[in-house]
């Protein structure tokens, strides 16, 4: 389904039991507060699109394209986005408990204050992105690509770093006392003095 669909023949398809919209073109529609758990949209395109508030835990969005979505505040609990594009997205607030976002491109997003609890971020590029006050209790970020991101006040605990990228991210003092347990590469981070590495060093290993 390459067509067009309005928010309306959407809605309407779902609720009378269709849940496969493939690469459906929802380009800069007004989906704010649908509720469409389950629902399966891999490879649609949502460029520009208003999802704030909506509801598509344990939705399949795979491949799909986001860019500069608005997310503010959406449940996406269990959510597929494997090899999403959701660069400049803002999903601020959102909820991605559980979700899988293996090499998603989350490159210059907003996610402040949202949820990344149990998801997997293997490979996924998370640059320069806003990150400020997230929850990333007990996320995989192995491979994952941090330069630059803003991880001011995020939670950490029990998240696994390994081959994680961060160089010249930002962090405060208290997430070193609690989060950082496997080896990361943190060249030239925004890091309290004594856990700064020089140019050339060894990646930093905290256990």
């Amino acid at each position: 389904m390459d067509a067009y669909l309005s928010p309306a023949q959407l809605l309407k398809h779902y609720v009378a039991g269709q849940r496969s919209f493939e690469r459906a073109d929802l380009r800069e529609c007004n989906l704010s507060s649908f509720q469409l758990p389950g629902v399966q949209l891999c490879r649609a395109d949502f460029t520009s699109a208003n999802l704030s508030q909506a509801n598509l835990d344990d939705a399949n969005l795979t491949g799909a394209m986001m860019w500069r979505a608005n997310l503010q505040r959406a449940s996406l609990r269990w959510v597929n986005l494997h090899q999403a594009v959701m660069v400049r997205s803002d999903a601020g607030g959102g909820d991605f408990s559980g979700a899988s976002l293996q090499l998603t491109d989350l490159r210059l997003a907003n996610l402040q204050d949202a949820c990344f609890a149990g998801a997997d971020l293997r490979g996924a590029k998370l640059c320069y992105s806003d990150l400020r006050s997230a929850d990333f209790t007990g996320a995989d970020l192995t491979g994952a690509d941090l330069t630059g991101a803003d991880l001011l006040g995020a939670r950490m605990e029990a998240v696994c770093w390994r081959s994680t990228t961060l160089h010249q991210a930002q962090f405060d003092q208290s997430q070193f006392n609690t989060g950082l347990t496997l080896a990361a590469e943190f060249s030239n981070a925004a890091l309290p003095r004594r856990h700064r590495l020089l140019s050339g060093e060894s990646p930093l290993t905290m256990v």
